[in-house]
């Protein structure tokens, strides 16, 4: 299994981020998170005619022909420059609605970036009623900038109309102003479920989120080397010191760690191991850990101003927390990888 990445990955990951650099730079993104509907609309197209929301999908289907590796590789960008807005569940909702016949405007519009979706995570399915769905859910993701709910329960796929009868949306407040949330009513909604294996959707929702923690793993590491080399303290860069030093090591470590086994869980998949599940639930916890413990000591690294709006180390530190509960905790996911283990 080789996990280094090839010139084909290499040219994906460069275009990538390349977009996103002249498009959304840091200061964009403060830009986009202070106005309706918090998301760049003018990127969201750019993606779709760039092909990203159909990256993993055969080109039969629209895509572009790649797969899981690739689609990781978009998510790590993602994360790295805090991209505002619904990505996972359009990611998503192009794969659920690929198969599904009488969703082939909806499947074309999610593709071209003129459609957004938000996902409801709903993993023991306490929403279904039978044929219907039933309560709330609390804390989607940019409930407000989507035009349709993708339902993801743990054995079935739901795709519903923004304007669907029976579905209310209340905006609630968010720890991270780049990620707005709300909470989704559903009042006896009818939703046939789709075609898609909920299982296999949610493995590749899991590792596309832990992809999305590497790249704030990674950047937050970047922003404090950065910063270590031209803060001056007792007349030498404050990367002189011993105990900068070693915290950006530490740093470096996790997103290393969390890029590689992220990686090899992509691998996996694309390949089809047995072992998949296991290795993305392991990424998910490896890679929020990362996130969270770098973006925390890039804060300190920043020293006072770490804790003030106007640094981006805040943002950083907000997007991985609220990674952390997407699509289970690591607490979550630690405990699945420890059930062939524990005592009957």
């Amino acid at each position: 299994m080789d996990l280094t990445l090839g010139p084909e990955e290499t040219a994906v990951r460069d275009a990538i981020r390349g977009v996103l650099a002249e498009r959304l730079p840091l200061a964009s993104v403060r830009a986009v998170a202070g106005a309706e509907p918090g998301i760049d609309e003018a990127l969201w197209r750019e993606a779709g005619g760039l092909g990203w929301f159909g990256l993993g999908l055969p080109e039969a289907v629209g895509g572009a022909g790649y797969g899981a590796a690739e689609e990781m590789l978009l998510f790590i960008e993602l994360g790295r420059a805090l991209t505002p807005g619904p990505w996972l569940a359009t990611v998503l909702a192009a794969h659920a609605l690929a198969a599904t016949p009488g969703l082939v405007e909806a499947h074309r519009a999610v593709l071209a970036g003129t459609l957004r979706i938000a996902l409801v995570d709903d993993p023991a399915d306490a929403l279904a009623d039978g044929a219907r769905l039933t309560g709330v859910a609390r804390g989607v993701p940019d409930a407000g900038a989507a035009g349709g709910y993708l339902v993801l329960g743990g054995g079935t796929i739901r795709y519903l109309p923004a304007a669907t009868h029976g579905l209310a949306l209340e905006r609630g407040p968010s720890i991270d102003p780049t990620r707005r949330l709300g909470d989704v009513r559903f009042d006896g909604v009818a939703g046939a479920p789709l075609a898609g294996d909920a299982a296999a959707l949610r493995t590749l929702a899991t590792l596309l989120a832990a992809g999305e923690a590497v790249g704030v793993a990674e950047r937050a590491l970047e922003d404090s080397v950065e910063y270590a080399k031209v803060r001056q303290q007792f007349g030498r860069p404050i990367g002189s010191f011993q105990a900068v030093k070693h915290r950006c090591a530490d740093m470096a470590v996790r997103a290393e760690v969390a890029r590689s086994l992220t990686t090899f869980a992509a691998v996996a998949l694309a390949e089809g191991e047995t072992a998949t599940p296991r290795l993305v639930a392991a990424a998910k916890a490896l890679a929020t850990d990362a996130a969270l413990a770098n973006a925390a000591d890039n804060v300190q690294n920043h020293g006072g101003m770490g804790f003030t709006w106007e640094a981006d180390a805040h943002l950083y530190l907000k997007r991985a927390w609220l990674l952390e509960h997407v699509l289970g905790t690591r607490a979550a996911h630690l405990d699945a990888l420890a059930v062939p283990w524990r005592a009957e």
